[in-house]
């Protein structure tokens, strides 16, 4: 075992490391709750959450050095990756960002970041089109109208795109792109 001065100041580093992980995520908590979430801002929140847990197993192995402490580690970044990869991101960030705008704790909604996303997000985008808003009704119109709604063969087939592809059976496809306009 390390000498006991060591170990402290290594827990000195870790907790350090906490509090800044900590703080981080707090502003980052900060910032989503202004401007909303992107798949960005999620995975962000996801490695801080993996750091901050990571470092607090680090501190408790400097004091029980029998803690597997990289098997604990590897272990929690396979469940935490597992999580991320199986979670649809994009319906969590435009379900997020309707309800917080629809709520009134997001001043606007972003609509063309929503239509950047994956069909997840097409239904969000069809409740913006009930908007009180007109601004965001039209814009929301628009992006259901331009988005794809072919239907996916077999091997891309899931309930989240066979859904899009009802939503937006319904909207008539625009001849040309729409322009980007804030």
């Amino acid at each position: 075992a390390a000498p006991l001065a060591l170990r402290l100041e290594c827990l000195f580093i870790g907790l350090i490391t906490l509090f800044l992980v900590v703080s981080a995520s707090a502003k980052m908590g900060l910032y989503i709750g202004t401007y909303g979430l992107t798949r960005l801002r999620v995975l962000t929140e996801v490695i801080m959450v993996f750091l901050g847990l990571a470092t607090a197993m680090v501190c408790v192995w400097l004091f029980v050095p029998k803690f597997a402490y990289m098997k604990a580690v590897l272990l929690l970044a396979l469940v935490m990756g597992a999580a991320v990869s199986w979670a649809d991101v994009d319906t969590v960030v435009a379900h997020y960002n309707v309800r917080a705008y629809q709520s009134g704790a997001l001043d606007s909604v972003d609509v063309w970041y929503l239509t950047g996303l994956s069909d997840g997000a097409v239904p969000y985008l069809q409740e913006l089109t009930q908007d009180q808003d007109p601004q965001v009704r039209d814009t929301a119109m628009k992006c259901l109208a331009w988005r794809n709604a072919e239907d996916p063969d077999i091997r891309g087939w899931n309930y989240t795109t066979a859904q899009a592809v009802e939503i937006l059976k319904g909207y008539v496809v625009e001849e040309s792109e729409p322009t980007f306009t804030t």
